[in-house]
């Protein structure tokens, strides 16, 4: 073979397309390349990527569910995200949606994950419905933690922790439990609990994650109506709240709300949430449009998985303010 380097840029393109048509049409291994062409293993491995980035090879991968590029595409167009997933509303329940979001969730989170993954898990409704639809080959040690203490006391089975549970042992990675409440009496108190060595490490780890797994809550929607009081719910409204993330709540331009519990809830900052190298939103269904919007303004998502429905109101939100 000669010298690759040493080719002008058509002999260059030839010689790539040569390479990729043994290993992705005639089925060769790279070693087997390497040895028809007398050269290393690892430079056919860096050729077939050239082949990739020059564009003479296009790998087109069709996924198992319908999406709406088009609808994707304006907001890749109109929003700073890292990635975005929009599925056609067809079903005919807020349930089979979210069963939908979960399954669409899922199969995009086992492309991210890899052996070295530390991954925070938030709760919820969506967040149930994506792990439970989780079916995967892998057998990585990926770490999961709760980025908040126990919130869903009635039904655990939605609940960070237990989630954190579930969705390590599907990939037969390890979990972490934060044994707290999300909510404790005084700031006195969470600090001294955020300072017990098993809550301090899932803090930590938590901060450190490569991947936080969450849903938004919307306060049109009440979300959170289990967990506050009325007056409280009221007051939220009052300052403009329209969505929380993580227990933090933010209003329509995704700035933070400050309420009187937030120094009381035992869990990662919100600040903490935004710092996050990539934070996947699985979030669908009209009603929690504004919600969504906001913490896209607000840069606590990265990734945004949700429906037709939805991201409609939400480029029209976006338009009309």
């Amino acid at each position: 073979m000669k010298d690759y380097d040493t080719l002008n840029d058509n002999e260059k393109r030839n010689m790539l397309a040569s390479v990729a048509n043994l290993y992705y049409n005639a089925e060769m291994t790279q070693n087997q390349i390497a040895e028809r062409f007398f050269t290393s293993r690892s430079k056919i491995s860096r050729m077939l990527k050239e082949a990739r980035r020059l564009g003479i090879v296009e790998i087109k991968i069709k996924e198992p569910w319908e999406r709406d590029t088009d609808i994707e595409q304006q907001f890749m167009e109109e929003f700073l995200l890292r990635d975005v997933r929009v599925i056609p509303t067809k079903e005919t329940t807020g349930t089979l949606v979210l069963q939908k979001l979960g399954e669409v969730a899922a199969y995009y989170l086992d492309n991210l994950l890899d052996e070295h993954t530390i991954l925070g898990m938030s709760w919820g409704n969506t967040m149930y419905h994506t792990v439970k639809a989780v079916k995967t080959s892998k057998n990585i040690p990926i770490t999961v933690v709760p980025i908040m203490g126990a919130a869903n006391v009635r039904k655990p089975e939605r609940d960070s922790l237990d989630l954190s549970k579930e969705l390590a042992a599907a990939y037969g990675g390890s979990y972490h439990y934060i044994y707290a409440p999300l909510f404790v009496n005084s700031v006195e108190v969470r600090k001294s609990l955020e300072e017990e060595p098993n809550i301090k490490q899932c803090l930590d780890l938590a901060r450190h994650a490569d991947i936080i797994l969450t849903s938004v809550g919307s306060i049109e929607y009440k979300s959170w109506k289990d967990y506050l009081s009325t007056t409280d719910m009221k007051n939220l409204e009052k300052k403009g709240a329209v969505g929380h993330i993580g227990g933090h709540f933010y209003d329509q331009d995704g700035n933070e709300v400050k309420t009187p519990f937030v120094g009381k809830m035992i869990g990662l900052g919100i600040q903490d949430i935004k710092k996050t190298k990539n934070v996947v939103c699985v979030a669908g269904l009209e009603m929690k449009a504004e919600a969504i919007l906001g913490a896209i303004r607000g840069g606590y998502i990265k990734t945004l998985i949700t429906d037709e429905s939805a991201a409609k109101k939400i480029l029209l939100l976006n338009r009309e303010s």
